[in-house]
């Protein structure tokens, strides 16, 4: 009896050696396969950011290789802009010559130089100054503003310093000056000039002087 005691005691501490054991594998195991885990885990979290932080070079090297250019089919509208009575009127038409082949920032930078060197025709339509809009390399959009205000004709004879000098109709822009001293003058004319002499023409202000220069 005390023997089968002794072996049954036996045989059970063996078994819940085993069961601690197993435990204890299972558990070793489990620590083992959640540390893989983790690694994966951050190992992934460290590739996104490397992609991440790489993406924007990419997407800007992208960029800086596609410039959108002006092309011999891009559309050009003008809006030009009256000042005298501020209307607005739209011209569509093809893009001169000249401005072909350009990106936005060179063709902001022809319409403010070519701004400062007028032809004729523009002159006389009282072109002011031109801006780029909007752009795109089929349609770009350019504002124009004009003055087409008549400006007022005629001129003043004035005494400057002894001397008549000839101004615009507003009586404080020098038209030019003369040699022709104010005392040189008779007196009813001195007093008008003094007083401003209203010419209406070029032509009359040559004539006077013709008349009474030495």
């Amino acid at each position: 009896m005390k023997l089968g005691y002794r072996i049954g005691l036996f045989l059970l501490l063996a078994m819940i050696a085993v069961v601690l054991v197993l435990l204890m594998w299972k558990r070793q195991t489990t620590d083992e396969l959640q540390q893989m885990e983790n690694q994966s885990e951050i190992e992934r979290i460290e590739d996104e950011t490397v992609y991440d932080e790489i993406k924007p070079d990419i997407g800007t090297s992208q960029a800086q290789n596609f410039r959108e250019l002006t092309t011999c089919n891009t559309i050009c509208v003008y809006e030009n802009l009256d000042k005298s009575n501020n209307m607005i009127t739209l011209v569509e038409e093809k893009l001169p010559g000249k401005y072909i082949d350009m990106d936005r920032e060179q063709l902001a930078a022809a319409l403010a130089e070519d701004s400062q060197v007028l032809t004729l025709e523009e002159k006389e339509k009282g072109f002011c100054s031109q801006s780029l809009i909007s752009f795109s390399s089929d349609r770009v959009k350019i504002a124009r503003v004009y003055d087409t205000s008549v400006e007022e004709q005629g001129f003043y004879l004035m005494a400057i310093d002894h001397y008549v000098w000839v101004y615009k109709q507003d009586r404080s822009t020098l038209y030019f000056k003369t040699d022709l001293m104010l005392e040189e003058l008779p007196t009813k004319l001195q007093t008008e000039i003094v007083n401003g002499k209203y010419m209406e023409s070029e032509e009359a202000i040559y004539n006077f002087l013709e008349s009474y220069s030495s």
